[in-house]
């Protein structure tokens, strides 16, 4: 079918971005070739527009439709055409886009030949500054601070160690100083909403508190789609929240009954939320399971499978936040279990197994997610390659996006999902628990992810 409308706002912004980037790149070109006819322009400056466009292209990936709106990478475009030239955003940017090349090259992050450390130090000296002169919180400059922060989350990654880095909580410190004061265009607050999800979903990962000052969407929002994301987040703060009150009891002596239990409705509340949400999302964002080998090559079997459980999603993004909701609800049965504990005989066995054996069915969602993201992937190759076999629904090939955003993001997503179901005192079978762990090993061959070793 052919589409003779016009482009969406999101597309013009993007094209408006790449412009911008390339007119720099032209400019400055032209800049180093009048000094010397002979010389061409420095490999350096190549590199940076390089690293940029690699930024650009593998990474901010934008959604099909408004519904699969999440997270912050989609809102750089139109922050990034409208940014001051000395803005804190391009060295942020620079270091990710340096960063990333380098890890798809096997060059570790910390390596005293890594490129990308300048950018980043470049970068947070311009945050700095830009804070330091009292000026309002821009968009420009919260999405600086979260480019820093994924500067960081990359790092960590490749060096296989928790992200502990810095700018996350500066992030949240911003998104704070911002709610008081909201913006009311869209572009704003859609950055604002971004950076909130980035700050809710580390305390969940990190299981830390939930920073002073991030309120729920609604509080300073104003005419923005409530997208399946946009309510995800929302509950996603409830959870933060209802963990903190359950790991309070453990710091008393005596816990009296009625709290508990009430902290158990609370719990059960919530996770009731949690299938609400995942029934109201589009139903073409799956999960469809397959099974036949029409729809699973036999190399993607040989690669990894579990009990031959395999499913399939509109897109990655979509299989994320579907996997995310999944672990959600893994937490709030832990913190059911965590309650039950201190009923001590009044304990419900029947309530503590049936916690149990819906953990480790959620988990199995997970599980059949790895194929989708990972394919018959076992070891490094490019990002683009198109040589990956994937899963898919019998007589419908996955979109040519899906090869890029596998290997961009799939891993990396699939690995925090994978790091979850693995965190201490999670009941999982035994033989679930070894395959995840040697699926974590794979993911490690495919990235080269190495153990940190300070240089």
């Amino acid at each position: 079918m052919v589409h003779t409308g016009k482009p969406k706002k999101s597309v013009q912004r993007r094209r408006k971005a790449v412009e911008q980037a390339n007119q720099e790149s032209k400019a400055s070109t032209q800049t180093v070739q009048s000094s010397s006819s002979t010389v061409p322009a420095t490999l350096s400056q190549d590199y940076d527009d390089y690293a940029l466009s690699f930024l650009f292209s593998s990474y901010i990936l934008l959604p099909r439709e408004l519904e699969e709106k999440h997270g912050f990478m989609s809102c750089i475009p139109p922050v990034w055409a409208q940014m001051d030239a000395r803005s804190p955003l391009k060295p942020a940017a620079k270091a990710v886009g340096f960063c990333l090349l380098e890890a798809w090259s096997g060059i570790q992050p910390n390596n005293a030949s890594s490129l990308s450390r300048s950018q980043y130090q470049t970068g947070i000296e311009a945050l700095r500054k830009h804070l330091q002169s009292s000026k309002p919180v821009s968009d420009d400059v919260l999405m600086a601070s979260l480019m820093l922060d994924f500067f960081e989350g990359v790092q960590a990654f490749c060096s296989s160690k928790p992200n502990v880095g810095p700018h996350m909580s500066g992030t949240a410190a911003l998104v704070g100083l911002r709610e008081q004061s909201p913006a009311s265009d869209t572009d704003s607050q859609e950055v604002l909403l971004g950076a909130r999800s980035q700050v809710v979903g580390r305390a969940l990962l990190n299981r830390s508190p939930l920073p002073p000052g991030i309120s729920t969407g609604t509080n300073v929002t104003h005419g923005i789609p409530q997208t399946p994301g946009y309510n995800f987040d929302n509950l996603s703060i409830e959870l933060v929240k209802l963990l903190e009150r359950a790991a309070e009891l453990a710091t008393e002596t005596i816990v009296p009954s009625p709290r508990v239990l009430e902290t158990i409705q609370q719990a059960i509340d919530l996770d009731e939320k949690f299938q609400a949400w995942k029934a109201s999302v589009p139903p073409d964002w799956g999960p469809f399971p397959v099974s036949n080998l029409e729809c699973i090559p036999q190399s993607v079997r040989d690669a990894g499978l579990y009990q031959d459980r395999c499913n399939i999603y509109k897109s990655i993004n979509n299989a994320n936040l579907l996997n995310c909701c999944c672990c959600s609800r893994i937490k709030i049965q832990m913190a059911i279990r965590a309650c039950l504990d201190y009923l001590n005989h009044e304990r419900p066995d029947a309530a503590s197994a049936m916690a149990e054996g819906l953990i480790q069915e959620l988990a199995d969602e997970v599980c059949a997610c790895i194929p989708f993201n990972l394919g018959d992937r076992m070891m490094p190759s490019r990002v683009d390659d198109k040589t990956v076999q994937y899963p898919s629904l019998e007589g419908s090939p996955l979109p040519e996006d899906h090869w890029l955003a596998a290997a961009a993001v799939g891993g990396w997503c699939i690995t925090a999902r994978m790091s979850e179901l693995l965190a201490p005192g999670i009941p999982l079978r035994d033989l679930q628990r070894q395959w995840i762990i040697g699926q974590l090993q794979r993911v490690k061959s495919i990235y080269v992810v190495q153990p940190y070793k300070a240089v």
